[in-house]
């Protein structure tokens, strides 16, 4: 379904950018703990509003319909916004690797969509660092494009972070590999 900018099906977004003979290597979203922690300040402010609220209605400053009010335009105010976009950072953003590009999309709200593929052979280094202490098995990947022809990605709370990127290193071997073939290969054995 789209609504607006946001694609919420995530298989018709590849499907435009898998090419004829391409093959999908994995689909990566964020770890929930993004979301979670980009909550936080929402929970917070929520929580706040509930008891300044609560206890104006409690000591009779407001009435309880002006005090629903103030709660509800408050909430909507301070809170909604941040909730939807951080619910939909975690939930409709991801990096897809195919056998020949790296797409990496980014749904941050209703009316805004970033979409970025990137041929492997524009990539010139990946690597995984870890986040707190790797107790979660999450971390972040950090891409940098060759000659700088562009921005370092840094793609934070991504799932087994090791992992993506030693797919995404095989990747980059193989499509050299396979860019730089064209003399076939003869074994040592045939040679003589």
């Amino acid at each position: 379904m789209r609504i607006f900018a946001l694609e919420t099906n995530i298989q018709r977004l590849k499907k435009q950018f898998l090419a004829h003979g391409e093959g999908e290597i994995f689909t990566a979203h964020p770890h929930l703990v993004s979301f979670l922690i980009h909550i936080v300040w929402e929970v917070f402010i929520t929580i706040l509003l509930v008891v300044a609220c609560s206890l104006s209605f409690h000591f009779g400053i407001i009435s309880l319909p002006v005090a629903l009010t103030v709660f509800l335009v408050g909430w909507a105010t301070f809170v909604f916004f941040g909730f939807v976009e951080s619910y939909l950072n975690w939930k409709y953003d991801f990096i897809f690797l195919t056998t020949d590009k790296l797409i990496i999309v980014d749904q941050s709200s209703l009316f805004r969509k970033s979409i970025t593929p990137i041929s492997l052979e524009n990539l010139g280094d990946v690597s995984t660092e870890t986040q707190w202490l790797n107790l979660l098995d999450f971390g972040i990947i950090h891409i940098a494009l060759k000659e700088g022809k562009g921005p370092k990605v840094k793609l934070r709370y991504m799932p087994k972070a090791d992992q993506l990127v030693a797919q995404m290193s095989e990747q980059i071997t193989l499509y050299q590999r396979r860019k730089d073939f064209t003399v076939p290969y003869r074994s040592l054995d045939s040679a003589e």
